[in-house]
Protein backbone atom coordinates (compact mmCIF):
# COMPACT_ATOMS: atom_id res chain seq x y z
CA UNK A 1 0.00 0.00 0.00
CA UNK A 2 1.55 3.41 -1.07
CA UNK A 3 1.03 5.78 1.74
CA UNK A 4 0.26 9.10 0.85
CA UNK A 5 -0.20 10.74 4.04
CA UNK A 6 -1.80 7.41 6.43
CA UNK A 7 -2.70 8.39 10.07
CA UNK A 8 -1.01 5.84 12.61
CA UNK A 9 -3.96 3.88 12.93
CA UNK A 10 -4.40 3.38 9.76
CA UNK A 11 -0.03 1.99 9.43
CA UNK A 12 -1.09 -0.19 12.12
CA UNK A 13 -4.60 -1.59 10.56
CA UNK A 14 -2.73 -2.81 7.19
CA UNK A 15 0.17 -3.98 8.91
CA UNK A 16 -1.87 -5.93 11.36
CA UNK A 17 -3.28 -7.27 7.93
CA UNK A 18 0.10 -8.39 6.72
CA UNK A 19 -0.37 -5.19 4.18
CA UNK A 20 3.30 -3.86 3.22
CA UNK A 21 3.52 -0.25 3.23
CA UNK A 22 6.01 2.31 1.22
CA UNK A 23 6.47 5.21 1.57
CA UNK A 24 7.47 6.55 -2.06
CA UNK A 25 8.61 9.89 -1.01
CA UNK A 26 8.72 12.26 -4.26
CA UNK A 27 9.73 10.49 -6.95
CA UNK A 28 9.82 13.76 -9.19
CA UNK A 29 11.23 16.85 -7.41
CA UNK A 30 9.44 19.01 -9.87
CA UNK A 31 6.06 17.35 -8.65
CA UNK A 32 7.11 18.24 -5.38
CA UNK A 33 7.19 21.95 -6.34
CA UNK A 34 4.36 22.13 -8.53
CA UNK A 35 2.50 20.27 -5.87
CA UNK A 36 2.66 22.82 -2.71
CA UNK A 37 2.25 20.91 0.42
CA UNK A 38 -0.09 18.07 -1.00
CA UNK A 39 1.36 15.47 -0.36
CA UNK A 40 -1.14 12.76 -1.42
CA UNK A 41 -0.30 13.84 -4.75
CA UNK A 42 2.93 12.20 -4.49
CA UNK A 43 1.05 8.87 -5.24
CA UNK A 44 -0.18 10.12 -8.95
CA UNK A 45 3.58 10.29 -9.58
CA UNK A 46 4.80 7.41 -7.77
CA UNK A 47 2.13 4.93 -9.57
CA UNK A 48 4.84 5.26 -13.13
CA UNK A 49 7.38 4.59 -11.17
CA UNK A 50 5.80 1.44 -9.71
CA UNK A 51 8.73 -0.86 -11.85
CA UNK A 52 11.74 0.78 -9.56
CA UNK A 53 9.65 1.14 -6.40
CA UNK A 54 9.15 -2.96 -6.16
CA UNK A 55 12.25 -4.16 -8.08
CA UNK A 56 11.78 -7.98 -7.35
CA UNK A 57 8.52 -7.94 -8.87
CA UNK A 58 7.42 -9.82 -12.80
CA UNK A 59 4.59 -8.34 -13.63
CA UNK A 60 2.95 -5.29 -11.88
CA UNK A 61 -1.19 -4.59 -11.40
CA UNK A 62 -2.26 -1.13 -9.82
CA UNK A 63 -5.49 -0.64 -8.70
CA UNK A 64 -6.44 3.00 -6.84
CA UNK A 65 -7.54 3.23 -2.99
CA UNK A 66 -10.89 4.07 -3.87
CA UNK A 67 -11.23 0.45 -5.78
CA UNK A 68 -12.16 -2.84 -4.40
CA UNK A 69 -11.84 -6.77 -5.52
CA UNK A 70 -15.52 -8.55 -5.53
CA UNK A 71 -13.93 -11.36 -7.66
CA UNK A 72 -10.48 -12.56 -8.28
CA UNK A 73 -11.34 -12.92 -12.19
CA UNK A 74 -9.69 -9.32 -13.39
CA UNK A 75 -6.31 -10.34 -12.19
CA UNK A 76 -6.50 -12.90 -14.49
CA UNK A 77 -7.06 -10.67 -17.66
CA UNK A 78 -4.69 -8.17 -16.07
CA UNK A 79 -1.79 -10.65 -15.81
CA UNK A 80 -2.48 -12.63 -19.27
CA UNK A 81 -2.42 -9.14 -21.00
CA UNK A 82 1.13 -7.95 -19.43
CA UNK A 83 2.54 -11.04 -19.85
CA UNK A 84 2.36 -10.40 -23.81
CA UNK A 85 4.33 -7.11 -22.83
CA UNK A 86 1.48 -4.77 -23.37
CA UNK A 87 0.08 -2.65 -21.07
CA UNK A 88 -3.58 -4.50 -19.45
CA UNK A 89 -5.69 -1.29 -18.84
CA UNK A 90 -9.67 -0.54 -19.16
CA UNK A 91 -10.95 2.04 -21.82
CA UNK A 92 -13.86 4.53 -20.57
CA UNK A 93 -15.32 4.16 -23.98
CA UNK A 94 -17.49 1.40 -23.83
CA UNK A 95 -21.43 0.61 -24.35
CA UNK A 96 -21.06 1.97 -20.22
CA UNK A 97 -20.60 5.61 -21.20
CA UNK A 98 -22.35 6.73 -23.78
CA UNK A 99 -20.93 10.22 -24.02
CA UNK A 100 -17.71 9.47 -26.05
CA UNK A 101 -16.98 12.43 -26.45
CA UNK A 102 -17.22 15.08 -23.86
CA UNK A 103 -18.35 18.70 -25.34
CA UNK A 104 -19.13 22.30 -24.41
CA UNK A 105 -21.72 24.53 -26.25
CA UNK A 106 -21.12 27.82 -27.27
CA UNK A 107 -23.02 29.35 -29.73
CA UNK A 108 -24.75 28.09 -33.18
CA UNK A 109 -23.13 24.91 -34.08
CA UNK A 110 -19.54 25.91 -32.59
CA UNK A 111 -18.41 23.55 -29.93
CA UNK A 112 -15.37 22.72 -27.88
CA UNK A 113 -13.87 19.85 -27.47
CA UNK A 114 -13.41 18.66 -23.35
CA UNK A 115 -12.75 15.04 -23.68
CA UNK A 116 -10.10 14.63 -20.82
CA UNK A 117 -6.71 13.85 -22.40
CA UNK A 118 -7.47 16.30 -25.14
CA UNK A 119 -8.55 19.01 -21.91
CA UNK A 120 -5.49 18.11 -19.91
CA UNK A 121 -2.89 18.15 -22.76
CA UNK A 122 -4.28 22.07 -23.34
CA UNK A 123 -3.33 22.65 -19.92
CA UNK A 124 -0.55 21.47 -19.92
CA UNK A 125 1.08 23.80 -22.50
CA UNK A 126 1.40 20.58 -24.70
CA UNK A 127 2.81 21.59 -28.41
CA UNK A 128 -0.36 21.80 -31.25
CA UNK A 129 0.63 18.32 -32.92
CA UNK A 130 0.21 16.44 -29.51
CA UNK A 131 -2.98 17.92 -28.41
CA UNK A 132 -4.12 17.02 -31.84
CA UNK A 133 -3.28 13.53 -31.16
CA UNK A 134 -5.57 13.10 -28.53
CA UNK A 135 -8.56 15.62 -29.40
CA UNK A 136 -10.89 12.83 -29.67
CA UNK A 137 -9.21 9.57 -27.69
CA UNK A 138 -10.57 7.58 -25.21
CA UNK A 139 -9.25 7.77 -22.02
CA UNK A 140 -7.52 4.92 -20.43
CA UNK A 141 -8.58 4.77 -16.78
CA UNK A 142 -5.40 4.90 -14.92
CA UNK A 143 -7.05 3.58 -12.07
CA UNK A 144 -6.22 -0.06 -12.70
CA UNK A 145 -3.84 -1.43 -14.80
CA UNK A 146 -0.81 -4.21 -15.03
CA UNK A 147 2.79 -4.16 -16.72
CA UNK A 148 5.55 -6.55 -16.70
CA UNK A 149 8.47 -4.48 -14.65
CA UNK A 150 10.78 -4.73 -17.65
CA UNK A 151 8.62 -3.30 -20.24
CA UNK A 152 9.58 -0.39 -22.15
CA UNK A 153 6.35 1.85 -21.72
CA UNK A 154 7.77 2.63 -17.98
CA UNK A 155 10.41 4.82 -19.40
CA UNK A 156 7.34 6.45 -21.64
CA UNK A 157 5.41 7.37 -18.63
CA UNK A 158 8.33 9.08 -17.00
CA UNK A 159 9.07 11.08 -19.95
CA UNK A 160 6.19 12.22 -20.69
CA UNK A 161 5.23 13.17 -16.98
CA UNK A 162 8.39 15.39 -16.45
CA UNK A 163 7.44 17.51 -19.67
CA UNK A 164 3.15 17.68 -18.04
CA UNK A 165 4.65 18.34 -15.09
CA UNK A 166 5.99 21.78 -16.32
CA UNK A 167 2.97 23.09 -16.63
CA UNK A 168 -0.25 20.61 -16.31
CA UNK A 169 -1.67 19.13 -13.09
CA UNK A 170 -0.11 16.58 -11.30
CA UNK A 171 -3.04 14.71 -10.26
CA UNK A 172 -4.16 13.83 -13.70
CA UNK A 173 -0.37 13.29 -14.89
CA UNK A 174 -0.13 9.28 -14.71
CA UNK A 175 -3.39 9.24 -17.12
CA UNK A 176 -2.15 11.84 -19.60
CA UNK A 177 1.08 10.71 -19.71
CA UNK A 178 0.00 6.75 -20.13
CA UNK A 179 -2.33 7.97 -22.98
CA UNK A 180 0.49 9.75 -24.77
CA UNK A 181 2.47 6.70 -24.35
CA UNK A 182 -0.33 4.53 -26.20
CA UNK A 183 -1.68 7.05 -28.37
CA UNK A 184 1.45 9.20 -29.57
CA UNK A 185 4.34 6.33 -28.80
CA UNK A 186 2.28 3.28 -29.76
CA UNK A 187 3.24 1.38 -27.22
CA UNK A 188 1.39 -1.64 -27.34
CA UNK A 189 -1.72 -1.87 -25.11
CA UNK A 190 -4.78 -3.98 -24.53
CA UNK A 191 -8.19 -3.15 -23.41
CA UNK A 192 -9.84 -5.29 -20.94
CA UNK A 193 -13.79 -5.63 -20.21
CA UNK A 194 -15.36 -3.12 -18.17
CA UNK A 195 -15.47 -5.35 -15.35
CA UNK A 196 -11.78 -4.91 -14.72
CA UNK A 197 -12.21 -1.60 -13.72
CA UNK A 198 -15.90 -0.53 -13.78
CA UNK A 199 -17.36 2.65 -12.79
CA UNK A 200 -20.63 2.15 -15.08
CA UNK A 201 -24.14 1.82 -14.03
CA UNK A 202 -24.80 -1.28 -11.36
CA UNK A 203 -27.18 -4.09 -11.51
CA UNK A 204 -27.14 -6.57 -8.22
CA UNK A 205 -27.67 -10.08 -9.04
CA UNK A 206 -29.54 -11.54 -5.68
CA UNK A 207 -29.11 -15.10 -7.04
CA UNK A 208 -25.36 -15.03 -6.74
CA UNK A 209 -25.23 -12.23 -4.19
CA UNK A 210 -22.96 -9.93 -6.75
CA UNK A 211 -23.09 -6.96 -8.42
CA UNK A 212 -22.85 -7.37 -11.96
CA UNK A 213 -22.85 -5.73 -15.36
CA UNK A 214 -25.53 -3.67 -16.37
CA UNK A 215 -25.85 -4.74 -19.60
CA UNK A 216 -26.26 -8.81 -21.03
CA UNK A 217 -24.49 -11.04 -20.18
CA UNK A 218 -24.13 -9.03 -16.65
CA UNK A 219 -21.42 -11.05 -15.66
CA UNK A 220 -19.91 -10.25 -12.34
CA UNK A 221 -17.96 -7.47 -11.53
CA UNK A 222 -14.23 -8.22 -10.26
CA UNK A 223 -13.08 -4.77 -9.98
CA UNK A 224 -15.65 -2.22 -8.35
CA UNK A 225 -14.21 1.36 -9.06
CA UNK A 226 -16.00 4.01 -6.96
CA UNK A 227 -14.41 7.07 -8.54
CA UNK A 228 -16.38 10.70 -8.47
CA UNK A 229 -18.56 8.65 -5.31
CA UNK A 230 -17.39 11.17 -3.01
CA UNK A 231 -20.58 10.77 -0.58
CA UNK A 232 -19.98 6.56 -0.70
CA UNK A 233 -16.48 6.65 -0.20
CA UNK A 234 -16.95 9.13 2.72
CA UNK A 235 -19.76 6.66 4.14
CA UNK A 236 -19.38 3.25 3.19
CA UNK A 237 -22.63 2.41 5.04
CA UNK A 238 -24.71 4.84 2.18
CA UNK A 239 -27.20 2.89 0.17
CA UNK A 240 -27.21 3.43 -3.25
CA UNK A 241 -30.38 2.82 -5.38
CA UNK A 242 -29.78 0.25 -8.57
CA UNK A 243 -31.77 -2.15 -10.90
CA UNK A 244 -31.97 -5.97 -10.07
CA UNK A 245 -32.02 -8.54 -12.72
CA UNK A 246 -35.80 -7.68 -13.61
CA UNK A 247 -35.19 -4.09 -13.63
CA UNK A 248 -36.70 -3.23 -10.30
CA UNK A 249 -34.81 -0.93 -8.13
CA UNK A 250 -32.92 -1.42 -5.04
CA UNK A 251 -30.82 -0.40 -2.41
CA UNK A 252 -27.40 -1.56 -1.89
CA UNK A 253 -24.46 -0.29 0.20
CA UNK A 254 -21.56 -0.67 -2.78
CA UNK A 255 -18.46 -0.04 -0.81
CA UNK A 256 -16.66 -3.14 0.31
CA UNK A 257 -18.23 -4.82 3.67
CA UNK A 258 -16.32 -7.17 5.93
Amino acid sequence: FLDGGLKEEQKKYFEKNSVQILDPGWCSELAKRRSRGRNYLKINVAKLHLDKLFPTADTILWVDGDTWFQTSKAIDYFVSVAAKNKLGIVSQSSRNNIDTIIYKNWFGRLVELRNILYKNAIRSNLPKNLINILKAKSTLNAGAYALKKDAPHWERFRYWQQRILKKGRVFTSDQLSMGLAVYHDAMPFEPLPDICNYFGRLRWNASINKFVDFYVPNDPISIIHLAAQDKIRENKYLEHELLDMNDNTVSKKIRFQR
